[in-house]
């Protein structure tokens, strides 16, 4: 019986300690001796980490005990939201409560467009990004609207400025390119207007003086062009053509100078009355005053010979050109 007394003494003593320490700890609280916090967010429920310790989700009343190093970090956690991170610079005024606040913002939602083309070996540009070949998976799409572009040399592009794509649902979609019969890879302008334009040869029209002359389909690469008008020279380009973009050709026809064709010799010498022979033919005598004046001379290469009774011959190879005009004084010798 002894025993069970005390124990029952001891039980009884535990317990008014308890209590007594309750008293004391309330009496803290309700008497100011701790401040408190009222985390809240929007939305409400997010999880809340306190020094990367979770305490509950918002809003919840938070009691710091003024021992931790500052600043130290509120963080905000919630499904489908950027994740918010506040900081405690300072400790709350015991006695106060303040109230801790976050804005959640929507998190980006992601999705995945895989493309596949007809025919194949197409090319595709998302939002203008780089072209990638076809079929293809664009991943980390965010939600919402975009444009596509798919295209192929030979085929009209397809366009779609508006394809809208939702996230947790991939899209997958066939793209099916029509065969452009009518593209005109080469546009030709002229000036004058009225000129002809062969491409590699084989005359495909005249130009306007409003209307360029458009030409195709041609095949991918190097071609040459030739504009052909009467009174100017011919102009020759060569150009570079792909059937999903237009080259522009404009030929600036330059014209014809008119350059005389003959050219002129005039001979003196001394003395006068000398015989003059141009390839071995006579072509009369240096006169007493000026000069013999040979023209419509054709440009050639010639062997002259002014000769002289009792004189020694004087010879030379001359070279007129175009329009050139060629003087030539000489004493003879005597013989």
């Amino acid at each position: 019986m002894k025993i069970f007394s005390l124990i029952r003494w001891g039980l009884v003593l535990i317990f008014t300690c308890m209590a007594i320490s309750n008293v004391y700890a309330d009496t803290n609280y309700s008497s100011g001796l701790f401040g408190s916090y009222v985390i809240n967010s929007e939305p409400s429920g997010a999880d809340v980490y306190i020094l990367e310790k979770y305490y509950g989700k918002t809003p919840l009343l938070y009691i710091p005990d003024n021992t931790a190093d500052h600043p130290y970090t509120i963080e905000f956690r919630k499904d489908g939201y950027n994740r918010s991170i506040l900081s405690i610079n300072e400790n709350i005024t015991p006695g106060t409560q303040k109230e801790v606040f976050a804005h959640l913002s929507p998190a980006p939602k992601f999705t995945s467009i895989f493309v596949s083309s007809d025919p194949d070996d197409c090319l595709a540009q998302l939002d203008g990004d780089s072209s990638v070949p076809l079929p293809y998976s664009f991943t980390s799409v965010s939600e919402g609207t975009h444009t596509l572009l798919v295209y192929k040399t030979g085929y009209k592009s397809y366009l779609n400025e508006q394809l809208s794509v939702r996230s947790g649902s991939n899209t997958t979609m066939k793209v099916i390119l029509i065969p452009n019969y009518e593209r005109k890879e080469l546009v030709v302008t002229s000036t004058p207007p009225d000129t002809e334009v062969l491409v590699d040869g084989i005359f495909r029209g005249t130009t306007s003086g409003n209307i360029p002359l458009m030409i195709g389909p041609l095949n991918d690469g190097q071609h040459t062009v030739l504009g052909r008008i009467a009174g100017y020279q011919e102009k020759k380009v060569m150009v570079f053509t792909r059937q999903d973009l237009s080259s522009n050709v404009h030929l600036n026809m330059i014209p014809i100078t008119l350059m005389p064709v003959s050219s002129t010799v005039k001979i003196r010498s001394i003395p006068s009355g000398s015989d003059v022979l141009l390839n071995g033919i006579w072509f009369g005598e240096v006169p007493a005053q000026g000069y013999l004046e040979l023209n419509d001379i054709p440009p050639n290469r010639y062997k002259l010979v002014i000769s002289h009774s009792g004189y020694t011959d004087h010879i030379e190879w001359i070279f007129p050109g175009p329009g050139e005009t060629i003087t030539i004084d000489t004493v003879l010798l005597q013989s």
